[in-house]
């Protein structure tokens, strides 16, 4: 982690999932976004692109399709709150 970060966020298999540096410089080692749908698309998009052996495309959308991504959701959800004015602007 750079110098003066602070841990957000860790596993046994990622040790640095999620840090923040000084008050609103955040980095994440996953996609907060992600969800079935989407993980499905870029699947599809990048098979034959050299990422995975493009046989496996269907196992992993399987694989991706029982994943839970709920706590990743609130983590985007709680910063999108933390940063959105009243207005609905975020804030920088």
């Amino acid at each position: 982690m750079p110098p003066g970060a602070v841990l957000l966020a860790s596993s046994n298999d990622c040790p640095v999932q999620m840090f923040r540096v000084k008050n609103n410089i955040y980095a994440t080692q996953f996609h907060p976004e992600g969800d079935a749908e989407g993980f499905r698309v870029r699947i599809n998009v990048y098979k034959n692109h050299g990422y995975f052996p493009p046989d496996t495309a269907q196992q992993l959308i399987e694989t991706v399709e029982r994943e839970n991504v709920a706590e990743s959701q609130k983590i985007l959800r709680r910063f999108v709150d933390r940063y959105r004015d009243t207005s609905g602007t975020i804030n920088r």
